[in-house]
């Protein structure tokens, strides 16, 4: 038997499989953006802020370097007046009661200076020469209130070198805490005010970070002329920040 087909029968059969494809792969989409956030619980709408907490801190340590600095003609013999003068500062930070523990070498250097060619000299350098000898110690006063009586003493004693003198304290651990707790408080206090200005709550604490930074120490000048009252410990500033996210209601 034969079997006529139209042109248009084929047509009309090709846009139906078309048209059922099309309603399987619409039937089998994902859900879209929207749907998923509707019902997820994520929080999608925040505020971060930095606190900044500052605390005063009183110094309870001082930190000194100080040695004996000598030149002569020969290694051995500036050598041998710098270990005299040493001799003499170390004997007196422990008349001061400086403990042994806080005495430590910092520097020791010994070179060769060429001394000046002299005028009127054909090739310009010097035939003569000296050796410079130096001992440095770091030394942590732990009584910042004879810091002035100690330094007076090792430059009678001989110290021809005094300088880098700063305070700090002993244990700043009490000190962070206090800071860290005004960096918090700064930071809610921020949040809260920027959800305000917007017309939102705030709501859970999301994420924490911390940066800590210790402020610059004031460095105290020696005046021996004033008899040590040219040291003034002042007062040192610790500073640390957080950075906190809060979730809006």
């Amino acid at each position: 038997m034969k079997i006529n087909i139209s042109f248009k029968h084929v047509v009309a059969v090709a846009l139906l499989a078309i048209a059922l494809v099309g309603c399987s792969a619409v039937a089998a989409a994902p859900p879209s953006q929207s749907q998923t956030n509707a019902g997820s619980s994520t929080v999608s709408r925040y505020v971060t802020v930095v606190g900044t907490g500052e605390v005063s801190l009183v110094p309870d340590v001082a930190n000194v370097n100080l040695g004996a600095e000598a030149s002569a003609a020969t290694v051995k013999e500036a050598k041998a007046e710098v270990d005299k003068q040493i001799e003499a500062i170390l004997a007196t930070l422990n008349d001061l009661g400086i403990a042994d523990k806080d005495i430590q070498t910092s520097s020791y250097s010994i070179y060769l200076e060429r001394d000046p060619s002299p005028v009127g000299s054909k090739d310009g350098e010097s035939t003569t020469s000296h050796y410079r000898v130096s001992n440095t110690l770091q030394v942590t006063i732990r009584d910042i209130d004879i810091v002035g009586e100690v330094l007076d003493a090792v430059v009678e004693a001989g110290a021809n070198q005094v300088y880098g003198v700063y305070f700090t304290v002993a244990d700043d651990e009490a000190w962070q805490s206090k800071a860290r707790a005004a960096a918090v408080a700064n930071a809610k206090e921020r949040a809260t005010e920027l959800a305000q200005l917007n017309g939102v709550e705030l709501g859970d604490v999301l994420t924490i970070s911390e940066v800590v930074g210790t402020g610059s120490v004031p460095v105290a000048a020696y005046d021996r002329a004033a008899g040590g009252a040219g040291i003034a410990p002042g007062e040192l500033q610790l500073s640390t920040q957080v950075q906190i996210t809060f979730a809006i209601q």
